[in-house]
């Protein structure tokens, strides 16, 4: 099953299968290690939603809402 990192519960593991954004987003989140492939966990998210915080390996990123929902997941 395939979804958004937005979309993902907190606690859930998924593995990133591409990034749906315009370039500067796209490389931004590359840059940071956001690459297919990749597996990532959604920790918490802000009471409005926005911004969310997911670990990638041993670091801890926080991304807005349209940067998290570019990033379209396999659930693993």
């Amino acid at each position: 099953m395939q979804l958004d990192v937005y979309s993902m519960g907190v606690g859930t593991k998924g593995i990133v299968r591409t990034v749906n954004a315009d370039e500067v987003i796209r490389q931004r989140l590359f840059d940071m290690g956001v690459l297919p492939n990749s597996e990532v966990i959604k920790e918490r998210s802000a009471l409005g939603g926005d911004p969310i915080w997911i670990r990638l390996g041993t670091v801890q990123l926080a991304l807005r809402k349209n940067e998290a929902e570019s990033v379209i997941v396999e659930l693993a």
